[in-house]
């Protein structure tokens, strides 16, 4: 079982930078019988990973979570164990719902969704050791679902 959340963690970490990275377009065509992206994620509260680049090893988060917040520029989550992070949000940030790009003032308290993205130290690309003044950086925010009330994306 440890093995499998770790192949997990992985996977999505790998998928977050994947899908983050510029000129890449996020399809998500699932075969019947298979399982989304989303739901492959589930499972997986929080994590952070290392993973090879053209430019070199790059540190990478993820987060499975309701926001408890959410500004222009910053998005706090929280996990089911109780884990809370607060991620800044890239210029780029990309925000899909239902599987459609949406603007990132979906975001919004109560979401429950899945974040992901690079982790730098004192604005530089970090290190695989942690360090006190890491920033999570959100590239890429797939809303599972809004809080109640919310509009819906047409």
């Amino acid at each position: 079982m440890r093995h499998s959340r770790i192949g997990l963690l992985f996977c999505a970490v790998i998928l977050v930078v994947v899908g983050s990275l510029p000129g890449i377009a996020l399809a998500d065509p699932t075969p019947s019988g298979q399982t989304s992206k989303q739901d492959m994620l589930a499972g997986v509260l929080h994590g952070e990973g290392i993973v090879q680049t053209k430019k070199g090893p790059v540190r990478v988060a993820m987060q499975n979570g309701t926001a408890t917040a959410a500004t222009d520029t910053a998005l706090t989550v929280r996990s089911t164990d109780g884990y809370t992070k607060t991620w800044t949000l890239a210029k780029n940030v990309k925000v899909f719902e239902n599987h459609k790009s949406v603007q990132p003032d979906a975001l919004q308290a109560g979401t429950s969704v899945v974040v992901g993205g690079p982790i730098t130290v004192n604005g530089g690309a970090a290190t695989p050791a942690a360090t006190p003044s890491t920033t999570y950086t959100a590239q890429i925010v797939l809303i599972q679902s809004s809080p109640p009330g919310a509009p819906t994306p047409s």
